[in-house]
């Protein structure tokens, strides 16, 4: 596997990309590095290049990491899909295993060996779980049998995880970068989708539906 492989990474943010590109560089199994800032670009790329691995991040612009991999599955790509989450809710871990990821690994706390043991160990045909969610399904195996009620996509986790923890509208607003108007648009959906009436009828549903844990 000396220096065959091409790898693709897809995340939105710049210093995210650097900082995994620097690590796969020292890495001497790897070939060719790609960049791609949002899900739309993720999907052209696989179009046109033999991907063996893509390290993707799940909440992007255009087209969220789920899409990506279901464009994946549904063209039958030999991609091995290795995701970038910075979520640790139950919930989104099983959503990432049902979609059929080949490895999980979080944001905040990879490092460059993990990168490394991930990719040689989904190159081997194995799954590559970080500890903690091999706590969780330990924990709870038959998590990944019973799926959520309602589809999500990451954005829409995203804040429905901070609605939970406490979070107003600005404060999703400015920790997420986006504007307030932008924040109550996806609250209104999401109460939409659940079938909610207000927001503390929607943080209830959340958490009593294992969306989110307390």
């Amino acid at each position: 596997m000396k220096n065959t492989l091409t790898v693709v990474v897809a995340d939105d943010h710049l210093f995210v990309r650097e900082s995994l590109r620097a690590m796969l560089e020292k890495n001497p199994s790897v070939k060719t590095i790609y960049e791609v800032e949002n899900g739309r670009q993720a999907i052209e790329m696989l179009k046109i290049e033999k991907v063996d691995i893509l390290l993707l991040d799940i909440r992007m612009p255009l087209v969220d990491g789920f899409e990506v991999i279901e464009h994946i599955q549904r063209h039958a790509l030999p991609t091995r899909v290795i995701a970038l989450t910075a979520f640790d809710e139950e919930a989104m871990i099983f959503n990432l295993l049902r979609a059929g990821v080949s490895g999980i690994i979080f944001k905040k706390t990879t490092h460059q060996q993990e990168i490394y043991t991930a990719i040689s160990t989904v190159m081997e045909g194995q799954h590559y779980y970080h500890e903690k969610v091999s706590i969780i399904l330990h924990s709870k195996p038959d998590g990944i049998q019973h799926p959520p009620r309602i589809k999500l996509s990451a954005r829409e986790f995203e804040v429905i995880v901070l609605l939970c923890r406490g979070f107003s509208t600005k404060d999703i607003a400015e920790k997420l970068f986006l504007s307030e108007h932008t924040i109550e648009g996806y609250r209104k959906e999401i109460i939409k989708k659940t079938n909610t009436k207000n927001t503390n009828e929607l943080i209830h549903y959340a958490l009593s539906n294992g969306i989110v844990t307390s």
